[in-house]
């Protein structure tokens, strides 16, 4: 059976949908907003910064957040090991 790798989400504005197909080779494009022209890439947890840094310096692209989920995650398994550590 196949190892289930951790994924992130990374919202990523850019200046023109044209280059939306670059972002291909970063992760899994899961949506793009023909409006506000932003990007949906799933990429590997591990490689997260990595990633973040190889994409600011793209020319295409704006901006590039991690989306509010990871620091949910992160807060829950922290108040996860604090509420085991407390009993």
């Amino acid at each position: 059976m196949e190892n289930i790798q951790d994924r992130a989400e990374l919202l990523v504005s850019i200046f023109s949908l044209k280059q939306s197909k670059n972002l291909k080779k970063f992760g899994d494009i899961r949506f793009i907003s023909k409006k506000m022209h932003y990007v949906i890439l799933f990429v590997n947890r591990d490689d997260l910064d990595d990633i973040i840094e190889e994409l600011k310096k793209q020319h295409f692209v704006k901006r590039v957040e991690k989306t509010p989920t990871i620091a949910l995650v992160e807060e829950l398994n922290e108040l996860n090991l604090n509420a085991l550590e407390g009993e």
